[in-house]
Order: C-alpha cells, then sequence, then structure tokens
C-alpha cells in the first residue's frame, strides 16, 4: 500500500497518510441552510421577536401618523362649525379652518386612535347610523372628549366658548298651552 494511496476503512489506524487526508471533524448530516435541531431552536424566537418589534412600531405609528385630512375637510364644511360665533365673518379673528386644525392637532396630541378620528369625520358629515353607534360603545365618550377639545381651541383661538349657560332654560310645563 502506497502512503499516499487511496483510504479504505480497512486501512489501519497506523496509517498517518490517510489520516492527513481524513478531515479532523465528522461529515455534517444536514448543510447549515438546511436547519439543525439548534436553527430550529431559535427560528421561533427571532421570528417572535421581530414580530414584536413590528406590531410596536405599528401600534405606535397611529399617534404620529393620524390621518385627519378628511376629517378636516368634513369639519370645515360642517354648518355647525361655520356658524360658531368668534369666527372672522362674525368679528373674530379666528377661521374655520384653524378652528378645524386646531382640534385635529388636539387628536393627535391626546392620542386619539384613528377608528376615533374617522368617527367624528361621520359626526360632521351626518352620517352617523343607529348601527354605527350600537357598535361604537365608546360613542359618549368621544363625543365627550371632543367636546372637549373644542372647547380648548376656542379658548387658545379667543372665541366665546360652549358653556350651559348661554343654552335656552328648559321650558317649564306650566307654560305650555293646554289643549281643550
Amino acid at each position: 500500500m502506497a502512503i499516499m494511496g487511496s483510504c479504505r476503512k480497512t486501512d489501519s489506524f497506523l496509517m498517518l497518510g490517510c489520516a492527513a487526508v481524513k478531515p479532523l471533524l465528522p461529515k455534517p448530516r444536514c448543510t447549515p441552510l438546511e436547519g439543525s435541531m439548534v436553527d430550529g431552536l431559535m427560528r421561533g424566537p427571532i421570528v417572535v421577536g421581530l414580530l414584536v418589534l413590528v406590531t410596536g412600531v405599528v401600534e405606535a405609528a397611529p399617534a404620529g401618523l393620524l390621518n385627519t385630512d378628511a376629517f378636516l375637510a368634513a369639519c370645515v364644511a360642517d354648518p355647525v362649525v361655520t356658524d360658531e360665533p368668534g369666527f372672522a365673518s362674525s368679528g373674530g379673528k379666528a377661521t374655520p379652518q384653524l378652528y378645524c386644525e386646531c382640534i385635529a392637532g388636539k387628536f393627535k396630541d391626546k392620542k386619539i386612535s384613528q377608528s376615533d378620528v374617522d368617527m367624528m369625520t361621520k359626526m360632521h358629515k351626518d352620517e352617523i347610523t343607529d348601527e354605527d353607534a350600537a357598535s361604537y360603545p365608546t360613542l359618549e365618550d368621544l363625543m365627550a372628549k371632543n367636546e372637549g377639545f373644542e372647547d380648548e381651541c376656542k379658548t387658545s383661538l379667543g372665541m366665546p366658548s360652549s358653556d350651559d349657560d348661554n343654552e335656552e332654560p328648559p321650558t317649564n310645563e306650566e307654560d305650555i298651552p293646554q289643549d281643550e
């Protein structure tokens, strides 16, 4: 047998020629790209970690990236808003655009969700249906928050706020004529 000849399993242990040619590590059962037990164990936590990071970014994004364009258009076109006292048309310095932009800014500052902004858009367009009211469990809370935003904006723009004192007092039942 030649020292550098072919290495067979029947060659003896003492033949150094074949030992020098053989790799020191055993041949892997699969390539690293095919996966292994460690790869299988690590793939799950890596995927979960990435999902958590992406979900965190998506949840944080609405606070800064609210789409308020439709709200602004609906708010500025709403006759309830345009007839408010204190706008430039009635002697004030504010405009409906400034007022609605202030409210949209409050939505972003107070971290209102996009679905809340969409519901407020429907409110200004008078498109809230009974189904919307029934399916939106926090509609009353949202309306109260919006009224607070409106009052804050009216105050900051120098407009008269909507206090309950400006409303007509309830009529007394004695004042209503009786049908005879």
